[in-house]
């Protein structure tokens, strides 16, 4: 946890990333990764520089080719009861990531996100063990929520009101300490 922390203050105290990273970086370095992993699910690059410092995917585990927020993808959740996808978060700032696996499903006519850090569905483990291959291949590290919690004193970002957390400094400045539920 130290040398997490060490990593933050150093980046922070030192430049403005927000500019590079959306001026240098091509945001679909991975989507390529991604596609040959998950051939036949749809995959959105959700990449956006603008106070993500990461690469973010998200991948349809379920049989649905509409994206989140879409007609098709309410439709989906109505008609079959849950929607399964998965978030991976990959800093550039550090070579760190998580991985968040998501059930949508229907309660009391809203939408409503379950996150964990493991598959809900025995059948996608499969991909589970593939993509920690690839963030392992890569040499991204995961963290776990215990890290992803914890805050960094005397960093300050321009959406976060408090004490930003770890995930703050190295995947998404924002006004969430931390958008999973634990």
């Amino acid at each position: 946890m130290e040398s997490v922390l060490k990593v933050i203050e150093n980046i922070y105290k030192n430049s403005d990333l927000s500019f590079l990273l959306s001026s240098y970086v091509a945001r679909d370095y991975y989507l390529q990764d991604f596609r040959e992993l998950f051939a036949g699910n749809k995959i959105e690059n959700m990449t956006d520089f603008n106070y993500s410092k990461c690469f973010s995917i998200c991948v349809n585990l379920s049989d649905l080719d509409s994206p989140f927020g879409s007609q098709g993808f309410d439709q989906f959740i109505s008609e079959n009861g849950n929607v399964y996808r998965v978030d991976v978060l990959m800093s550039v700032i550090a070579p760190y990531a998580v991985v968040k696996y998501l059930k949508y499903e229907k309660k009391e006519n809203k939408v409503v996100v379950l996150s964990s850090n493991i598959p809900f569905l025995t059948n996608h483990n499969y991909f589970d063990e593939k993509l920690r291959q690839l963030l392992s291949n890569k040499n991204y590290k995961l963290l776990d929520d215990d890290v992803l919690t914890k805050s960094v004193p005397g960093i300050v970002l321009e959406l976060q009101e408090f004490t930003p957390s770890v995930y703050n400094c190295l995947f998404e400045d924002s006004s969430s300490f931390y958008p999973y539920n634990r």
